[in-house]
């Protein structure tokens, strides 16, 4: 089976976005819903996980970079010359690729926001 570049650039960055998550949207939940115990496991079974941590900016900008490139070439904007990319059918790519990066981009957002957004603006609301 041929993956052509869209669907491969979705997919990595699909798992890129996971793994933004897994660095900071999901520890965050597990403490906000008391679950710091759960979140200690997790990070003793897969040590991993603080490293992600320890290293977000770089994680994100790699995530970034690869969601920004699945949207190249779904749209078109990579010529087909690089990284032998096929140009996908009339129309688009097809649905379950622009449904796959859009849920990475949301993830990716989602993560974004508790990464960087979450501890200011939880002080300011709790003082």
């Amino acid at each position: 089976m041929s993956v052509d570049g869209a669907t491969w650039g979705t997919r990595t960055g699909f798992v890129g976005a996971l793994l933004a998550t897994t660095c900071c949207a999901v520890p965050s939940l597990l403490v906000t819903l008391g679950l710091g115990g759960a979140l200690a496991s997790v990070v003793s079974a897969v040590p991993g996980v603080t490293w992600l941590s320890a290293h977000k900016a770089w994680v994100f900008v790699a995530v970034g970079l690869l969601l920004a490139a699945a949207w190249a070439m779904m749209t078109g904007r990579v010529p087909t010359a690089w990284l032998r990319a096929r140009v996908c059918p009339a129309g688009g790519p097809p649905v379950n690729v622009r449904s796959l990066w859009r849920i990475s981009v949301v993830l990716y957002l989602l993560s974004l926001g508790v990464a960087y957004l979450g501890a200011p603006l939880a002080r300011t609301i709790w003082g």
